[in-house]
């Protein structure tokens, strides 16, 4: 078709815009998708977001736009001088017939371009708040269920698999198989974390691989993975290449772990180290509850000591009284003797009177006490009585019906008590 309307131009001349469109389609059918490597010079944004550079090396250079629906998932800032790769497809711009390539993809070249690109980042995600600890959540103590993404095929699984062996905790690992490097393997990372993050049953998830070049771990320096790892809600475990190495997942992470294997060690405890800390804390409960049983069971004795029986305070009141007797009469006597024969027969009076009295108080005394005595319920008791209480409330039972049959009672003898359950009841009409 074009050849024909290239042999039929001398008859009619081609449109400008004809032309354009031919080689357009040359070009589709010729090259499609392409990648190109070069240096970015000249470089524009537009103000609504579309860039525009020339793409050179040292023999020639080309023109190429980048519109802004992809500029703005660019994870760094694209400047003059910076080598990349991008890719695209090669078009013709018709207002000015000039070539140019149509991009939707650039990344930069070398490890210096990839660690500047990760420093602007870094910056950029760190003034959004996004590594702030504030937003760190806490690890479960012992997890159920973890998620893994890494890779099948890699050793970083292995790795993390046989440090949980090591520690002998009973959980399960839920893997989502992803690539960890390479064109595209960020969606596949974003995608096992949303996968992990909407099962329920996942306590905590770890994301792995093994160490390498920062073009190897550059995954996880892409801004869609730093992101997703911010927004789920499962606790994430970063634990990507060799202690040495550093990606922006290991700063949004919740937790940081130098290796697959540190990963494993931080996500679940030892079990020796459980059961050691276990069996301590069982002695140390064993120990104190030994000596409070020994506190109160020195309290019981002080107050059975402090429990006196009413017969011992009548005894210690009569003595008491005797010792005050022989007080006053000696006291009786020595005035006896001062006072001599005038007073005999006064003192013989007065001796009486004061043996009537104590003989009175002394009977009154007696019956007091043996009264007291009689209504002591230790000597009620003491004659084969019995105390009976309803459990629990510890209420006197005072006929049958306070109490259910089956119902616990507590009987209190002279001597200890007894607990017992109702059998059966007889009610007294």
């Amino acid at each position: 078709m074009i050849e024909e309307l290239f042999r039929e131009s001398r008859e009619r001349p081609l449109q400008v815009s004809e032309l354009i469109a031919c080689l357009r389609e040359v070009l589709d059918e010729g090259f499609g998708d392409v990648w190109v490597e070069g240096e970015i010079g000249s470089l524009y944004r537009s103000r609504p977001g579309h860039l525009y550079f020339d793409l050179k090396d040292p023999e020639g250079q080309l023109r190429a736009v980048m519109f802004r629906p992809h500029a703005e998932l660019l994870p760094l800032d694209p400047q003059d001088g910076m080598q990349v790769r991008v890719h695209g497809r090669v078009d013709i711009y018709t207002d000015r017939g000039a070539l140019q390539l149509v991009l939707d993809h650039l990344e930069p070249c070398g490890a210096g371009a990839l660690r500047l690109a990760f420093e602007r980042l870094k910056a950029r995600l760190h003034a959004e708040g996004l590594f702030d600890d504030a937003h760190k959540k806490p690890l479960p103590f012992l997890p159920r269920r973890i998620g893994l993404v890494t890779s099948r095929q890699g050793a970083a699984m292995h790795d993390f698999l046989r440090g949980l062996r090591r520690r002998a905790a009973p959980v399960e690992v839920v893997l989502v198989d992803s690539r960890v490097q390479g064109e595209g393997a960020w969606r596949e990372v974003v995608r096992g974390l949303h996968l992990l993050d909407a099962n329920e049953s996942v306590d905590v998830i770890v994301v792995t691989r093994g160490g390498g070049s920062i073009e190897d771990l550059w995954t996880f320096n892409q801004e869609e993975v730093v992101r997703a790892i911010f927004e789920v809600q499962t606790p994430v475990i970063s634990a990507i290449g060799h202690e040495i190495d550093w990606v922006l997942s290991d700063l949004v992470a919740d937790v940081r772990a130098a290796t697959p294997t540190a990963a494993a060690e931080r996500v679940v405890p030892d079990a020796a180290e459980l059961r050691r800390r276990t069996d301590e804390l069982a002695r140390h409960l064993f120990s104190r509850e030994r000596a409070r049983l020994r506190e109160l069971g020195h309290r019981l004795e002080a107050l059975r000591r402090g429990v006196r029986h009413p017969g011992e305070r009548l005894a210690e009141s009569a003595g008491r009284l005797g010792r005050l007797r022989e007080r006053l009469l000696a006291s009786v006597r020595l005035s006896h003797e001062r006072v001599g024969g005038r007073l005999t027969g006064a003192e013989a009076r007065l001796s009486s009177a004061i043996h009537r009295l104590i003989d009175r108080r002394s009977t009154t005394l007696a019956a007091h006490g043996g009264r007291l005595d009689a209504l002591s319920p230790l000597a009620v008791l003491g004659r084969g009585y019995s105390i009976t209480r309803r459990e629990p409330d510890g209420r006197i039972l005072k006929s049958s019906g306070d109490v259910e049959t089956g119902g616990g009672i507590r009987i209190q003898l002279w001597r200890g008590s007894l607990r017992a359950s109702v059998t059966g009841r007889t009610e007294e009409r």
